[in-house]
Protein backbone atom coordinates (compact mmCIF):
# COMPACT_ATOMS: atom_id res chain seq x y z
CA UNK A 1 0.00 0.00 0.00
CA UNK A 2 2.92 2.82 0.61
CA UNK A 3 4.56 1.37 -2.62
CA UNK A 4 1.10 2.98 -4.35
CA UNK A 5 0.55 5.53 -2.06
CA UNK A 6 3.84 6.74 -3.37
CA UNK A 7 3.16 6.16 -6.38
CA UNK A 8 -0.38 7.83 -6.98
CA UNK A 9 0.94 11.24 -4.83
CA UNK A 10 4.15 11.21 -7.52
CA UNK A 11 1.66 11.26 -10.32
CA UNK A 12 -1.09 13.80 -8.20
CA UNK A 13 2.16 15.92 -7.90
CA UNK A 14 3.38 15.70 -11.50
CA UNK A 15 0.19 16.71 -13.00
CA UNK A 16 -0.76 19.66 -10.59
CA UNK A 17 2.62 21.11 -10.94
CA UNK A 18 3.98 20.27 -14.88
CA UNK A 19 7.50 21.04 -15.09
CA UNK A 20 10.23 19.93 -17.71
CA UNK A 21 12.22 16.08 -17.65
CA UNK A 22 15.08 15.38 -18.62
CA UNK A 23 16.00 11.49 -18.65
CA UNK A 24 19.95 11.73 -16.91
CA UNK A 25 22.41 8.55 -16.80
CA UNK A 26 25.41 8.46 -14.93
CA UNK A 27 28.63 6.92 -16.16
CA UNK A 28 29.19 5.41 -12.76
CA UNK A 29 26.59 2.88 -13.12
CA UNK A 30 26.71 2.30 -9.26
CA UNK A 31 26.72 5.43 -8.14
CA UNK A 32 23.63 7.14 -6.55
CA UNK A 33 22.25 10.43 -8.19
CA UNK A 34 22.55 13.11 -5.68
CA UNK A 35 20.76 16.56 -5.60
CA UNK A 36 24.42 18.26 -4.27
CA UNK A 37 26.55 16.78 -7.20
CA UNK A 38 24.11 18.84 -9.22
CA UNK A 39 23.57 22.06 -7.18
CA UNK A 40 23.27 24.79 -10.46
CA UNK A 41 21.18 22.07 -12.77
CA UNK A 42 18.09 23.19 -11.69
CA UNK A 43 16.76 20.45 -10.19
CA UNK A 44 13.38 20.45 -8.88
CA UNK A 45 12.91 16.80 -8.02
CA UNK A 46 14.35 13.19 -9.25
CA UNK A 47 13.81 9.68 -8.61
CA UNK A 48 15.21 6.55 -10.14
CA UNK A 49 12.88 4.55 -13.38
CA UNK A 50 12.82 1.33 -12.71
CA UNK A 51 14.40 -1.53 -14.62
CA UNK A 52 16.77 1.11 -16.35
CA UNK A 53 19.62 3.03 -15.20
CA UNK A 54 17.80 6.40 -16.16
CA UNK A 55 16.95 9.29 -13.33
CA UNK A 56 14.04 11.36 -13.98
CA UNK A 57 15.01 14.58 -13.59
CA UNK A 58 12.15 17.22 -12.81
CA UNK A 59 12.85 20.89 -13.93
CA UNK A 60 12.12 24.22 -13.98
CA UNK A 61 14.45 25.21 -17.29
CA UNK A 62 15.41 21.76 -19.34
CA UNK A 63 17.64 23.79 -21.56
CA UNK A 64 19.76 25.04 -18.51
CA UNK A 65 19.76 22.11 -17.52
CA UNK A 66 20.81 19.80 -20.09
CA UNK A 67 24.01 22.37 -20.41
CA UNK A 68 24.39 21.75 -16.70
CA UNK A 69 24.51 17.97 -16.75
CA UNK A 70 26.38 18.10 -20.20
CA UNK A 71 29.19 19.91 -18.64
CA UNK A 72 29.24 17.30 -15.70
CA UNK A 73 32.23 14.91 -15.80
CA UNK A 74 29.66 12.74 -13.69
CA UNK A 75 27.32 12.09 -16.43
CA UNK A 76 26.95 9.78 -19.28
CA UNK A 77 23.93 11.04 -21.17
CA UNK A 78 21.32 13.36 -20.58
CA UNK A 79 18.45 13.78 -22.78
CA UNK A 80 15.33 15.68 -22.96
CA UNK A 81 11.76 13.69 -22.79
CA UNK A 82 8.90 14.84 -25.34
CA UNK A 83 5.45 14.55 -26.14
CA UNK A 84 5.30 12.67 -28.88
CA UNK A 85 1.95 13.05 -31.42
CA UNK A 86 0.21 9.55 -30.60
CA UNK A 87 -2.93 8.11 -32.57
CA UNK A 88 -4.70 5.48 -31.15
CA UNK A 89 -4.55 2.40 -33.96
CA UNK A 90 -8.07 2.11 -34.14
CA UNK A 91 -10.26 0.96 -36.70
CA UNK A 92 -14.44 1.31 -37.65
CA UNK A 93 -15.90 -1.93 -38.53
CA UNK A 94 -19.51 -2.71 -39.06
CA UNK A 95 -20.98 -6.37 -38.81
CA UNK A 96 -22.08 -7.42 -35.40
CA UNK A 97 -20.34 -10.80 -35.46
CA UNK A 98 -16.91 -12.39 -34.70
CA UNK A 99 -15.63 -13.90 -37.89
CA UNK A 100 -12.14 -13.37 -36.53
CA UNK A 101 -12.81 -16.34 -34.17
CA UNK A 102 -14.02 -18.61 -36.47
CA UNK A 103 -15.02 -17.78 -39.98
CA UNK A 104 -18.14 -20.21 -41.83
CA UNK A 105 -18.28 -17.95 -44.54
CA UNK A 106 -19.90 -14.98 -42.79
CA UNK A 107 -17.66 -12.60 -43.82
CA UNK A 108 -15.29 -13.10 -46.74
CA UNK A 109 -14.16 -16.19 -47.19
CA UNK A 110 -14.45 -19.46 -44.94
CA UNK A 111 -11.74 -20.19 -42.75
CA UNK A 112 -10.04 -17.30 -42.70
CA UNK A 113 -9.63 -16.23 -38.91
CA UNK A 114 -7.32 -16.96 -35.81
CA UNK A 115 -8.55 -20.55 -35.41
CA UNK A 116 -9.69 -18.96 -31.88
CA UNK A 117 -12.63 -21.04 -31.72
CA UNK A 118 -10.80 -24.23 -32.65
CA UNK A 119 -7.99 -23.33 -30.04
CA UNK A 120 -10.43 -23.18 -26.85
CA UNK A 121 -11.85 -27.09 -27.78
CA UNK A 122 -8.34 -27.98 -27.73
CA UNK A 123 -7.37 -26.54 -24.44
CA UNK A 124 -11.06 -27.32 -23.37
CA UNK A 125 -9.93 -30.85 -23.69
CA UNK A 126 -6.48 -31.28 -21.90
CA UNK A 127 -8.83 -29.73 -19.13
CA UNK A 128 -7.86 -26.36 -19.06
CA UNK A 129 -9.83 -23.11 -19.43
CA UNK A 130 -8.57 -20.53 -21.90
CA UNK A 131 -6.37 -18.10 -20.38
CA UNK A 132 -6.95 -18.84 -16.99
CA UNK A 133 -4.29 -17.48 -14.70
CA UNK A 134 -2.41 -14.77 -17.19
CA UNK A 135 -2.75 -11.56 -16.52
CA UNK A 136 -2.75 -8.76 -19.69
CA UNK A 137 -1.63 -5.43 -19.02
CA UNK A 138 -3.51 -2.53 -21.68
CA UNK A 139 -2.21 0.60 -22.02
CA UNK A 140 -5.08 2.96 -23.82
CA UNK A 141 -7.20 6.07 -23.63
CA UNK A 142 -9.63 4.54 -20.67
CA UNK A 143 -11.76 1.95 -19.83
CA UNK A 144 -15.62 1.17 -19.32
CA UNK A 145 -14.29 -0.62 -15.82
CA UNK A 146 -18.27 -1.65 -15.16
CA UNK A 147 -19.59 -3.00 -18.85
CA UNK A 148 -21.52 -6.36 -17.68
CA UNK A 149 -19.01 -8.37 -20.19
CA UNK A 150 -16.49 -8.04 -18.37
CA UNK A 151 -17.91 -8.46 -15.00
CA UNK A 152 -14.34 -9.60 -12.98
CA UNK A 153 -12.14 -8.91 -15.75
CA UNK A 154 -10.35 -5.45 -14.81
CA UNK A 155 -7.92 -5.90 -12.32
CA UNK A 156 -6.99 -2.58 -10.17
CA UNK A 157 -5.62 -0.32 -12.83
CA UNK A 158 -3.53 3.36 -13.25
CA UNK A 159 -5.09 6.54 -14.08
CA UNK A 160 -2.30 8.74 -14.92
CA UNK A 161 -4.37 11.74 -16.28
CA UNK A 162 -6.37 11.85 -12.76
CA UNK A 163 -3.38 10.33 -10.29
CA UNK A 164 -5.65 7.74 -9.07
CA UNK A 165 -6.25 3.94 -9.03
CA UNK A 166 -10.20 4.38 -11.42
CA UNK A 167 -9.08 4.43 -15.11
CA UNK A 168 -12.63 5.76 -15.92
CA UNK A 169 -12.89 7.49 -18.78
CA UNK A 170 -14.17 11.11 -18.24
CA UNK A 171 -14.93 12.05 -21.74
CA UNK A 172 -15.12 10.32 -25.15
CA UNK A 173 -12.15 7.92 -24.66
CA UNK A 174 -14.70 4.42 -26.47
CA UNK A 175 -10.75 2.73 -27.69
CA UNK A 176 -9.49 0.77 -24.38
CA UNK A 177 -12.53 -0.82 -23.86
CA UNK A 178 -13.16 -2.38 -27.17
CA UNK A 179 -9.31 -3.51 -26.98
CA UNK A 180 -10.23 -4.85 -23.32
CA UNK A 181 -13.25 -6.51 -25.02
CA UNK A 182 -11.49 -8.01 -28.06
CA UNK A 183 -9.39 -10.08 -25.37
CA UNK A 184 -11.13 -10.55 -22.54
CA UNK A 185 -14.88 -10.37 -22.78
CA UNK A 186 -16.84 -13.59 -20.70
CA UNK A 187 -17.54 -15.95 -22.89
CA UNK A 188 -21.02 -17.96 -22.22
CA UNK A 189 -22.45 -15.45 -19.99
CA UNK A 190 -25.21 -14.60 -22.62
CA UNK A 191 -24.38 -11.81 -23.13
CA UNK A 192 -22.53 -9.72 -26.26
CA UNK A 193 -19.44 -11.27 -27.32
CA UNK A 194 -16.61 -13.37 -25.76
CA UNK A 195 -12.80 -12.33 -26.03
CA UNK A 196 -10.62 -14.92 -27.52
CA UNK A 197 -8.76 -15.47 -24.30
CA UNK A 198 -11.85 -15.65 -22.16
CA UNK A 199 -10.16 -16.43 -18.94
CA UNK A 200 -7.63 -14.15 -19.30
CA UNK A 201 -7.53 -10.56 -17.10
CA UNK A 202 -6.76 -7.28 -17.58
CA UNK A 203 -4.62 -4.83 -15.89
CA UNK A 204 -5.50 -1.61 -17.03
CA UNK A 205 -3.88 1.84 -17.35
CA UNK A 206 -5.55 4.99 -18.85
CA UNK A 207 -2.95 7.01 -20.46
CA UNK A 208 -5.04 10.00 -22.49
CA UNK A 209 -2.97 12.18 -23.96
CA UNK A 210 -0.36 12.01 -21.40
CA UNK A 211 0.99 8.63 -22.91
CA UNK A 212 2.99 10.59 -25.91
CA UNK A 213 5.50 12.01 -22.90
CA UNK A 214 8.02 9.37 -22.25
CA UNK A 215 7.91 9.61 -18.17
CA UNK A 216 4.32 8.74 -18.72
CA UNK A 217 5.38 5.62 -21.48
CA UNK A 218 8.01 4.70 -18.71
CA UNK A 219 5.64 4.69 -15.49
CA UNK A 220 2.60 2.76 -17.44
CA UNK A 221 5.14 -0.02 -18.37
CA UNK A 222 6.63 -0.35 -14.86
CA UNK A 223 3.02 -0.38 -13.37
CA UNK A 224 1.77 -3.38 -15.65
CA UNK A 225 4.93 -4.79 -14.78
CA UNK A 226 5.09 -4.56 -11.04
CA UNK A 227 1.37 -6.48 -11.74
CA UNK A 228 2.59 -9.01 -12.38
CA UNK A 229 1.39 -9.27 -16.35
CA UNK A 230 2.86 -11.77 -18.65
CA UNK A 231 1.59 -10.12 -21.73
CA UNK A 232 1.36 -6.49 -22.62
CA UNK A 233 -0.82 -5.06 -25.71
CA UNK A 234 -0.51 -1.91 -27.06
CA UNK A 235 -2.94 -0.25 -29.53
CA UNK A 236 -1.01 2.91 -30.14
CA UNK A 237 2.08 4.43 -31.31
CA UNK A 238 3.17 7.37 -33.87
CA UNK A 239 0.92 9.18 -35.68
CA UNK A 240 0.57 7.61 -38.88
CA UNK A 241 1.98 9.61 -41.88
CA UNK A 242 3.72 12.00 -39.20
CA UNK A 243 7.35 11.02 -40.41
CA UNK A 244 9.80 8.72 -38.31
CA UNK A 245 9.31 8.47 -34.74
CA UNK A 246 12.09 6.37 -32.36
CA UNK A 247 10.84 5.17 -28.83
CA UNK A 248 12.58 6.94 -25.94
CA UNK A 249 15.45 5.46 -24.71
CA UNK A 250 14.29 4.88 -21.33
CA UNK A 251 11.17 2.86 -22.82
CA UNK A 252 13.69 0.84 -24.74
CA UNK A 253 15.42 -0.49 -21.52
CA UNK A 254 12.00 -1.10 -19.74
CA UNK A 255 11.01 -3.45 -22.82
CA UNK A 256 14.06 -5.21 -23.20
CA UNK A 257 14.36 -5.89 -19.35
CA UNK A 258 10.76 -7.02 -19.58
CA UNK A 259 12.06 -9.48 -22.40
CA UNK A 260 14.72 -10.73 -20.72
CA UNK A 261 14.23 -10.47 -16.69
CA UNK A 262 10.78 -10.67 -16.32
CA UNK A 263 8.84 -13.83 -15.59
CA UNK A 264 11.92 -15.32 -13.59
CA UNK A 265 14.15 -14.72 -16.66
CA UNK A 266 10.78 -16.25 -19.12
CA UNK A 267 10.24 -12.83 -20.94
CA UNK A 268 7.03 -10.66 -20.62
CA UNK A 269 5.34 -10.68 -24.66
CA UNK A 270 5.17 -7.38 -25.48
CA UNK A 271 2.69 -6.45 -28.41
CA UNK A 272 2.40 -3.44 -30.53
CA UNK A 273 -0.20 -2.64 -33.18
CA UNK A 274 1.83 -2.34 -36.30
CA UNK A 275 -0.12 0.97 -37.47
CA UNK A 276 -2.88 2.09 -39.77
CA UNK A 277 -0.88 4.25 -42.47
CA UNK A 278 0.17 1.90 -45.30
CA UNK A 279 3.43 2.56 -44.54
CA UNK A 280 7.32 0.99 -43.99
CA UNK A 281 7.49 0.82 -40.28
CA UNK A 282 11.19 -0.39 -40.89
CA UNK A 283 12.25 2.66 -43.32
CA UNK A 284 14.13 5.75 -42.31
CA UNK A 285 11.84 8.16 -43.06
CA UNK A 286 8.79 6.17 -41.70
CA UNK A 287 10.31 4.34 -39.08
CA UNK A 288 7.89 3.67 -36.22
CA UNK A 289 10.37 3.59 -32.86
CA UNK A 290 7.81 1.49 -30.81
CA UNK A 291 6.23 -1.23 -33.52
CA UNK A 292 9.78 -2.17 -35.14
CA UNK A 293 11.58 -2.26 -31.83
CA UNK A 294 13.31 -5.81 -31.47
CA UNK A 295 12.03 -6.18 -28.29
CA UNK A 296 8.15 -6.19 -29.26
CA UNK A 297 6.03 -8.04 -31.77
CA UNK A 298 4.83 -5.96 -34.14
CA UNK A 299 0.68 -6.69 -35.49
CA UNK A 300 -0.14 -6.11 -38.83
CA UNK A 301 -3.73 -6.81 -40.31
CA UNK A 302 -5.34 -8.89 -42.81
CA UNK A 303 -8.59 -8.95 -43.98
CA UNK A 304 -11.39 -11.58 -43.94
CA UNK A 305 -10.29 -12.83 -47.35
CA UNK A 306 -7.09 -13.39 -46.35
CA UNK A 307 -5.29 -10.20 -47.83
CA UNK A 308 -3.54 -7.12 -45.90
CA UNK A 309 -5.99 -4.62 -45.18
CA UNK A 310 -5.25 -2.01 -46.79
CA UNK A 311 -4.11 0.34 -44.36
CA UNK A 312 -1.94 -1.84 -42.63
CA UNK A 313 1.81 -0.74 -41.97
CA UNK A 314 4.47 -3.57 -43.49
CA UNK A 315 8.21 -3.62 -43.49
CA UNK A 316 11.27 -5.98 -42.26
CA UNK A 317 10.24 -5.28 -38.52
CA UNK A 318 6.69 -6.52 -39.04
CA UNK A 319 6.37 -10.02 -37.17
CA UNK A 320 2.88 -11.59 -37.45
CA UNK A 321 -0.60 -10.41 -39.14
CA UNK A 322 -4.25 -11.06 -37.52
CA UNK A 323 -7.72 -10.97 -38.79
CA UNK A 324 -9.48 -7.40 -38.45
CA UNK A 325 -11.18 -5.24 -40.47
CA UNK A 326 -10.71 -3.51 -44.42
CA UNK A 327 -11.79 -0.22 -45.98
CA UNK A 328 -14.05 -0.32 -48.80
CA UNK A 329 -12.08 1.20 -52.04
CA UNK A 330 -8.83 3.49 -51.85
CA UNK A 331 -7.06 3.93 -48.40
CA UNK A 332 -9.50 5.99 -46.19
CA UNK A 333 -8.68 6.61 -42.18
CA UNK A 334 -11.75 8.03 -41.06
CA UNK A 335 -13.03 6.29 -37.46
CA UNK A 336 -16.66 7.51 -38.79
CA UNK A 337 -16.74 7.22 -42.04
CA UNK A 338 -19.04 3.63 -41.43
CA UNK A 339 -19.89 3.63 -45.34
CA UNK A 340 -16.75 2.63 -45.83
CA UNK A 341 -15.76 -0.24 -43.61
CA UNK A 342 -15.96 -3.71 -44.33
CA UNK A 343 -15.59 -6.89 -42.37
CA UNK A 344 -15.62 -5.35 -38.63
CA UNK A 345 -14.58 -6.70 -35.53
CA UNK A 346 -17.34 -6.84 -33.02
CA UNK A 347 -16.46 -6.25 -29.28
CA UNK A 348 -17.53 -4.57 -26.57
CA UNK A 349 -17.99 -0.66 -26.42
CA UNK A 350 -17.73 1.95 -24.08
CA UNK A 351 -21.68 2.36 -23.28
CA UNK A 352 -24.09 5.43 -24.12
CA UNK A 353 -22.74 8.58 -25.84
CA UNK A 354 -19.52 7.54 -24.53
CA UNK A 355 -19.05 4.73 -27.31
CA UNK A 356 -18.78 4.36 -30.90
CA UNK A 357 -22.24 3.08 -31.06
CA UNK A 358 -23.96 4.34 -28.41
CA UNK A 359 -24.60 0.95 -27.06
CA UNK A 360 -22.83 -1.61 -24.95
CA UNK A 361 -21.62 -2.72 -27.93
CA UNK A 362 -19.64 -1.93 -31.33
CA UNK A 363 -19.49 -3.47 -34.92
CA UNK A 364 -17.30 -0.27 -35.79
CA UNK A 365 -13.92 -1.69 -34.57
CA UNK A 366 -11.01 -2.44 -36.19
CA UNK A 367 -7.92 -1.41 -37.78
CA UNK A 368 -4.17 -2.89 -36.10
CA UNK A 369 -5.79 -1.86 -32.68
CA UNK A 370 -7.83 -4.59 -32.96
CA UNK A 371 -5.06 -6.96 -34.31
CA UNK A 372 -2.15 -6.67 -31.82
CA UNK A 373 -4.89 -7.30 -28.87
CA UNK A 374 -5.97 -10.92 -30.66
CA UNK A 375 -2.19 -11.37 -31.23
CA UNK A 376 -2.29 -10.90 -27.57
CA UNK A 377 -4.78 -13.09 -26.83
CA UNK A 378 -3.28 -16.16 -28.53
CA UNK A 379 -0.23 -15.53 -25.89
CA UNK A 380 -2.31 -15.76 -23.56
CA UNK A 381 -4.06 -19.19 -24.80
CA UNK A 382 -0.39 -20.59 -24.63
CA UNK A 383 0.70 -19.28 -21.18
CA UNK A 384 -1.89 -20.74 -19.60
CA UNK A 385 -1.56 -23.83 -21.34
CA UNK A 386 2.31 -24.38 -20.62
CA UNK A 387 3.31 -21.11 -17.93
CA UNK A 388 6.71 -22.04 -18.17
CA UNK A 389 6.82 -21.14 -21.92
CA UNK A 390 9.30 -18.18 -22.61
CA UNK A 391 8.91 -15.31 -24.63
CA UNK A 392 11.10 -15.94 -27.28
CA UNK A 393 10.05 -19.63 -28.17
CA UNK A 394 6.65 -18.40 -27.98
CA UNK A 395 7.48 -16.10 -30.86
CA UNK A 396 9.21 -18.82 -32.48
CA UNK A 397 5.64 -20.73 -32.15
CA UNK A 398 3.52 -18.15 -33.26
CA UNK A 399 5.82 -17.14 -36.49
CA UNK A 400 6.40 -21.05 -37.21
CA UNK A 401 2.66 -22.08 -37.32
CA UNK A 402 1.15 -19.02 -39.28
CA UNK A 403 -0.62 -19.59 -42.12
CA UNK A 404 0.83 -18.24 -45.58
CA UNK A 405 -1.80 -16.17 -46.29
CA UNK A 406 -2.24 -14.27 -49.70
CA UNK A 407 0.93 -15.98 -51.42
CA UNK A 408 -0.28 -14.59 -54.59
CA UNK A 409 1.18 -11.20 -53.54
CA UNK A 410 3.51 -11.65 -50.57
CA UNK A 411 6.62 -12.61 -51.39
CA UNK A 412 7.91 -14.82 -48.57
CA UNK A 413 11.42 -15.76 -48.51
CA UNK A 414 12.82 -18.94 -47.79
CA UNK A 415 12.82 -18.42 -44.00
CA UNK A 416 8.89 -17.91 -44.68
CA UNK A 417 8.60 -14.52 -44.10
CA UNK A 418 6.84 -11.23 -45.98
CA UNK A 419 7.69 -7.76 -45.22
CA UNK A 420 4.18 -7.42 -46.47
CA UNK A 421 2.47 -10.16 -44.22
CA UNK A 422 5.55 -10.60 -41.59
CA UNK A 423 5.36 -14.48 -41.02
CA UNK A 424 1.94 -14.73 -41.73
CA UNK A 425 -1.39 -14.65 -39.53
CA UNK A 426 -1.60 -16.27 -36.32
CA UNK A 427 -3.11 -19.77 -36.04
CA UNK A 428 -4.39 -19.94 -32.59
CA UNK A 429 -4.60 -23.98 -32.60
CA UNK A 430 -1.68 -24.50 -34.90
CA UNK A 431 0.40 -22.63 -31.77
CA UNK A 432 -1.10 -24.54 -29.00
CA UNK A 433 -0.26 -28.01 -30.82
CA UNK A 434 3.07 -27.30 -31.44
CA UNK A 435 3.84 -25.88 -27.93
CA UNK A 436 2.11 -28.83 -26.74
CA UNK A 437 3.82 -31.54 -28.71
CA UNK A 438 7.39 -30.16 -26.92
CA UNK A 439 5.62 -29.62 -23.71
CA UNK A 440 3.36 -31.18 -21.06
CA UNK A 441 1.06 -28.96 -21.33
CA UNK A 442 -0.97 -29.23 -18.03
CA UNK A 443 -1.67 -25.37 -16.75
CA UNK A 444 -0.92 -25.06 -13.46
CA UNK A 445 -1.52 -20.85 -13.11
CA UNK A 446 -3.60 -20.76 -10.11
CA UNK A 447 -6.80 -18.31 -11.01
CA UNK A 448 -6.00 -15.20 -10.25
CA UNK A 449 -8.10 -14.04 -7.04
CA UNK A 450 -7.23 -10.38 -6.58
CA UNK A 451 -10.01 -7.31 -6.62
CA UNK A 452 -11.76 -6.42 -9.50
CA UNK A 453 -14.00 -3.34 -10.87
CA UNK A 454 -17.66 -4.83 -10.27
CA UNK A 455 -20.02 -3.87 -13.18
CA UNK A 456 -23.12 -1.39 -12.58
CA UNK A 457 -26.51 -2.68 -12.77
CA UNK A 458 -27.74 -0.50 -15.73
CA UNK A 459 -31.62 -0.36 -15.89
CA UNK A 460 -32.51 2.63 -17.97
CA UNK A 461 -34.59 2.00 -21.19
CA UNK A 462 -33.72 3.52 -24.36
CA UNK A 463 -37.13 5.38 -24.63
CA UNK A 464 -36.35 7.06 -20.86
CA UNK A 465 -33.18 9.77 -23.17
CA UNK A 466 -34.24 12.23 -25.01
CA UNK A 467 -31.43 14.42 -24.83
CA UNK A 468 -27.41 14.11 -24.49
CA UNK A 469 -27.39 13.18 -21.08
CA UNK A 470 -25.52 15.13 -18.12
CA UNK A 471 -22.74 13.05 -16.55
CA UNK A 472 -25.03 11.84 -13.84
CA UNK A 473 -26.12 9.33 -16.71
CA UNK A 474 -22.84 8.45 -17.95
CA UNK A 475 -21.07 4.95 -16.43
CA UNK A 476 -17.45 6.71 -15.31
CA UNK A 477 -16.72 8.01 -11.94
CA UNK A 478 -20.40 7.63 -9.82
CA UNK A 479 -22.80 5.06 -8.96
CA UNK A 480 -25.28 6.79 -10.79
CA UNK A 481 -26.91 4.34 -13.31
CA UNK A 482 -25.97 4.68 -17.33
CA UNK A 483 -28.15 3.99 -20.16
CA UNK A 484 -27.72 0.25 -21.47
CA UNK A 485 -29.12 -0.35 -25.69
CA UNK A 486 -29.90 -3.94 -26.24
CA UNK A 487 -28.50 -4.94 -29.60
CA UNK A 488 -30.01 -7.99 -31.27
CA UNK A 489 -27.39 -10.20 -33.15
Amino acid sequence: MKKLFFILSFLIISTLFAEDTVFVQLKDSSRRFLKSDFSDCGISYFYKIKRTDFYAVHTGNKEISLDCFARSPLVRKAVPDKKMNIRYKSGDPFFPNQWHLENTGQRGTEGNDAKVAGAWDYLESLGISPGIGVKIGIIDDAFDLHHPDMKGKYLKGLDLVDGDSHPYADENEPHGTCVTGVIAAVKDNGLGVAGACPECKIVPVRSGSTLGEGENMANAFNFVLDSGVQIISNSWGPADNAGAEDMPEVVKEIVKYARERERDGLGVVIFFAAGNGNEDISAEETFDGYAANVDVIAVGAVNAYGKRSSYSDFGRDLDIMAPSSDVDGDYVWNPFAFDTMKDGIWTIDARSWYGYSQSDYTGTFGGTSSAAPLAAAVAGLMISACPEVSRDELYEIITTTADKVSPGDAGYDENGFSEKYGFGRINALAALQLLCERHECKGGLPEIDEETYEPEDLDIELSDIDEFPDDSMLPIKTTEKGCSVVVVL
